[in-house]
């Protein structure tokens, strides 16, 4: 057992939803995440009011607290807020330290009131700069989360951000921020489940038999996220390859999504374009691997996207935009391009001169598997994460 562990940290931490990697969702990868960082601390208390599935076999130091649901529209939330701040006071002498890394106003309440209430020590992982919604925005219902969200900053103990480069946007939501809370450490992804080796999706294989090129996409289906920015580099890459499809693996708001099928008609692309919605995360790996890179033509409000980590992950190579801390895992022209967002002919430019050179497709991909190995990795980042909760504890 790791040396860690022999210090007898108690944790409790927060998800939304306990679901096994039958889901399509971030939910399961933060549980399967939890799971690993339990081999580090003495017990782990995973607080929820929903189940969906359990099918992962816990282990002896991990225990899943449900709490009671209300299922009333009108107050579920408010009364959200309540049992999951709660549970940390009344429970607080079973636990030495809250980790949040998902949120929203019950995980942000949590911290927030617990430290007031019984001075519970914290660590907030701010996944991402898109909380809620840009600070520019006015609507009511972004500024009463961003309020939420201000009182979490302040009272978390210690604050963990994917990378430096997302920082300028984490001081528009607080510019009083305590920056000397601030560390570093990366998003992180299951190097062994996501690998070059192992099952390849025949579905994308029996796709890919009219084709010579598989481009990929995994993530929410929004305009934040660029897709429409991607579909527009796609008709730019067929003009010149018609021999490449692409897939868009993910759910979004449905007038987005028939913005974005409309889009796709209007261009003649609806046998070269694929939209899969949402697929299990188990399988993710395999539909990685029967592909030849990932894209991604995020506009802004990013940390450092899981699916990016994924891909490369499984040895592929990824054209993505130069927002927040995706330079840090793609590293423009070792582990792939980076382009300016809102770009579909640089996105195009770069997706051509990666699918034309198979030399280069498989240099990167070798070099993207080696640098999610020695910075990304669970083994990496989750021992980070103990050992920031270890010291916080002390």
């Amino acid at each position: 057992m790791n040396k860690i562990m022999s210090d007898n940290i108690h944790v409790a931490t927060f998800i939304g939803k306990v679901e096994g990697l039958k889901a399509a969702s971030l939910h399961a990868q933060y549980f399967e995440e939890y799971l690993y960082l339990s081999k580090y601390v003495e017990t782990l208390k995973i607080i929820t009011d929903t189940v969906i599935t359990n099918e992962t076999t816990l282990p002896s130091n991990v225990e899943i607290i449900k709490l009671p649901k209300i299922g009333i529209p009108k107050i579920y939330g408010a009364t959200k807020i309540a049992f999951y701040s709660l549970y940390p006071i009344l429970k607080k002498n079973e636990i030495d330290i809250l980790y949040v890394r998902t949120f929203s106003p019950p995980e942000l309440s949590a911290i927030w009131l617990s430290k007031i209430i019984a001075d519970l020590p914290s660590i907030l992982v701010l996944p991402g700069t898109w909380l809620f919604g840009h600070p520019s925005e006015s609507r009511g219902k972004e500024k009463f989360y961003r309020w939420f969200l201000r009182r979490a900053l302040d009272h978390a103990d210690k604050i963990v951000l994917y990378s430096r480069l997302m920082l300028p946007e984490v001081l528009l939501y607080h510019d009083k921020l305590d920056t000397t809370k601030i560390t570093y450490i990366h998003n992180a992804v299951n190097v062994d489940r996501f690998s070059p080796h192992g099952e390849v999706s025949e579905y994308v294989i029996n796709l890919k038999r009219d084709y010579r090129k598989c481009l990929l996409y995994v993530g929410r289906v929004n305009e934040k996220k660029g897709v429409g920015d991607l579909i527009d580099a796609f008709y730019i890459v067929n003009k010149q390859l018609n021999d490449v499809i692409l897939l868009i693996i993910g759910s979004g708001p449905e007038k987005y999504l028939r913005e974005i099928t409309k889009r796709i008609k209007d261009y003649k692309l609806e046998d070269k374009v694929f939209l899969l919605g949402p697929i299990p995360n188990r399988d993710i790996p395999s539909f990685i691997r029967a592909s030849d890179l990932v894209v991604y033509a995020t506009r802004e409000g990013e940390g450092i996207p899981r699916a990016i980590l994924e891909a490369m992950a499984c040895g592929k190579p990824a054209v993505a935009t130069r927002v927040a801390g995706i330079p840090d895992a793609v590293i423009n022209g070792l582990t792939g391009y980076l382009v300016e967002p809102r770009n579909p002919k640089e996105l195009a430019e770069k997706i051509l001169k990666l699918i034309k050179d198979d030399e280069l497709l498989r240099k990167m991909g070798s070099n993207a598997r080696k640098h999610i190995e020695k910075e990304f990795s669970y083994q990496v980042v989750v021992q980070s994460i103990a050992q920031l909760l270890k010291d916080l504890a002390k």
